[in-house]
Order: structure tokens, then C-alpha cells, then sequence
């Protein structure tokens, strides 16, 4: 009966550890929002300038929490990395019994003359090379989830597709500056603090990730 119990907990141990493990998600706030009705009261100074209206350079609409704007996602990154490595080392020692200068004559010959010589060697030769190249390029929806003093706009948003019990899900948040939108459209190039992310999940997806348990074996060998 022990063990029956042991075996059974040796197989769920095994279970356990080759569940697959989830990396932690980049975008952790919200992806979606909605407005708030009440309207602020703006106090109209009587003056030319006005706070609320745009800058000059800006187009003349103001964004609130809830509106919505795309973001044409272009990213493309590249890296190389190479580096080579070549060292060698030779040592060499000699030494002369302390009797070497004056002959002597039977035991003594063998026990005070005696020299000794030792040489050695030591090569490393290394070198590696490794590049890496991603691209992505998308676009997506996202919603205006808080409007900063400075008239920045801190947005957020997620596309989900299904597809034969595959999920394919990306996320987007960001800061954006209003002067950089045209057209309710702004390049991911131009967003501050951007986090991009690409989620799948299914059998796909299952199948192309190591399970806690074989990391955990490799780690060891």
C-alpha cells in the first residue's frame, strides 16, 4: 500500500513538473477602458490662449480616457555578436644538484649531481559568433487609458485570434504625445515606455516549449 502511495505521488510530482511555464507577461495594466460621463466644466478665461485648446503644431482634437487610436507597429531589431579568443602560455624549469660542480665518486654522485628539467604548455584557441534578427510589423487598436498633465496619453490594448483552438493574442502599451498623431494614427517608433508582446497559446504552442522538467535537467547537466 506505501507503495502505491509513493508511486502515485512520484507521478504527479512528474506531472507537475512538466507543466509548461507561462513567462511572466510584459503589459500587466489594462488593456481596455471606458469613458467616464461626466463632462469637466472648462473656465473660459477671456483670453486668446486657452488651456484646453491645441498647440500649434498639434491637430486640433482633444483626446479623452476612452477614445481610440491606432498604432501602425513596425519594429525591427538586429544584433550580431562576435568574439574570439587565442591564448598560450610555455613554462620551463631547470636545476643542478648542489654537487654538479665537484666530482664525487659513487653514492654521492647519484644523489648530488642529479638534475632535473620539467617543460609545459598551454593552448586555448575560442571563437564564437551568434545574430539574431525579429520583425514584427501589425497594427492594432488601442484606448486612451489616462491623460497626463502634459497632455501625453498613456494607451493600452490587446487583439485576440482564434484559430482551430490556437490563440494568438498581442499586446501593446505605451505613452504617445498628441503632436505625434495624424490621423488618429501613430507609429510605434514613436511611442515612450512601449511594451509589445506576442502571446500564443494551444497545442502549437504547448509543442514548442519546454516543460518546467526539462529545463530543470538541463540545468543540472
Amino acid at each position: 500500500m506505501k507503495f502505491q502511495y509513493r508511486l502515485a505521488g512520484a507521478c504527479a510530482l512528474a506531472v507537475l513538473l512538466s507543466a509548461c511555464n507561462s513567462p511572466a507577461p510584459m503589459v500587466t495594466g489594462p488593456t481596455s477602458v471606458r469613458p467616464s460621463y461626466p463632462v469637466a466644466n472648462v473656465e473660459n478665461n477671456g483670453a486668446i490662449f486657452r488651456v484646453s485648446s491645441a498647440q500649434l503644431f498639434e491637430e486640433p482634437t482633444t483626446y479623452n480616457v476612452g477614445d481610440i487610436i491606432k498604432i501602425d507597429i513596425s519594429e525591427s531589431i538586429s544584433s550580431s555578436n562576435k568574439a574570439t579568443t587565442n591564448n598560450s602560455r610555455d613554462s620551463s624549469l631547470t636545476q643542478k644538484g648542489p654537487g654538479s660542480g665537484a666530482p664525487l665518486g659513487g653514492l654521492f654522485t647519484q644523489l648530488y649531481d642529479a638534475n632535473y628539467s620539467a617543460s609545459g604548455s598551454n593552448t586555448f584557441k575560442g571563437s564564437g559568433d551568434s545574430s539574431s534578427t525579429n520583425t514584427m510589423t501589425s497594427t492594432l487598436m488601442v484606448s486612451i487609458v489616462e491623460v497626463l498633465p502634459n497632455r501625453n496619453l498613456v494607451v493600452a490594448g490587446e487583439k485576440r485570434i482564434g484559430v482551430n483552438g490556437n490563440m494568438n493574442t498581442l499586446r501593446f502599451s505605451g505613452v504617445v504625445r498628441t503632436r505625434d498623431i495624424r490621423g488618429g494614427i501613430v507609429s510605434s517608433s514613436n511611442v515612450a515606455d512601449a511594451r509589445l508582446e506576442q502571446v500564443g497559446g494551444g497545442s502549437i504552442a504547448d509543442a514548442s516549449t519546454d516543460s518546467n522538467f526539462f529545463r530543470r535537467l538541463l540545468t543540472i547537466w
